[in-house]
């Protein structure tokens, strides 16, 4: 950064002892410009999404609100609704908007994704076709969660710029604090998001 005074003539005061104090003088900033933002893509963190192994009961342990959900008529809809009106019990409005997004996300990947395996064949099933949301909130953070019957992990890719589609989990990486999958013993998976809270 370049300073120049704004004060350029030397001015002094007396005090009663007369000695000669100079007045302070105030500089003028000129800030340096910036670089352009780079419009590049975000590069794909490579331990996202994380796996982390949970116990297969601990999805349907009493301190978790569960909401079973059919393929059908909005499921996402009925799933933000759900977690809205949660997010507001707990008194953690601020949470809201991006927890909605994410279990939208969730959901739509679940019903879209959740009955195929990786090279898009059905998988085969476990039980029945129904998912299930998921909301957790301990210390700190609330956990919002999907369960589809497929064993398939989620995988995160760079979209394609012109496609209509393949951003869900983007958008779930860019607003979670953290995310990821757990294996669930002989039900396919949970595909999860942590916000933090104060």
């Amino acid at each position: 950064m370049r300073s120049e005074s704004l004060n350029p003539i030397a001015v002094s005061v007396h005090n009663r002892e007369q000695r000669t104090v100079p007045l302070p003088t105030r500089t003028r900033v000129h800030p340096v410009p910036h670089e352009a933002l780079s419009t590049a893509p975000r590069q794909l963190v490579p331990d996202r999404p994380r796996v982390v192994r949970m116990p297969s009961d601990w999805w349907d342990a009493p301190s978790v609100m569960a909401l079973t959900l059919t393929p059908g008529p909005q499921p996402a809809r009925s799933a933000r609704r759900f977690t809205r009106s949660a997010l507001t019990r707990w008194q953690l409005d601020p949470l809201i908007e991006d927890a909605e997004v994410i279990v939208a996300e969730f959901v739509a990947n679940a019903l879209c994704h959740g009955g195929q395996d990786p090279e898009g064949a059905r998988a085969p099933a476990h039980g029945d076709a129904r998912i299930g949301l998921r909301l957790f909130r301990r210390a700190g953070e609330v956990m919002c969660a999907v369960l589809d019957p497929s064993d398939a992990a989620p995988v995160l890719k760079a979209p394609i710029q012109d496609s209509e589609c393949g951003r869900g989990l983007q958008l779930v990486d860019a607003l979670s604090d953290v995310w990821g999958w757990s294996p669930v013993v002989g039900r396919g998976k949970a595909v999860w998001a942590i916000l933090f809270c104060a």
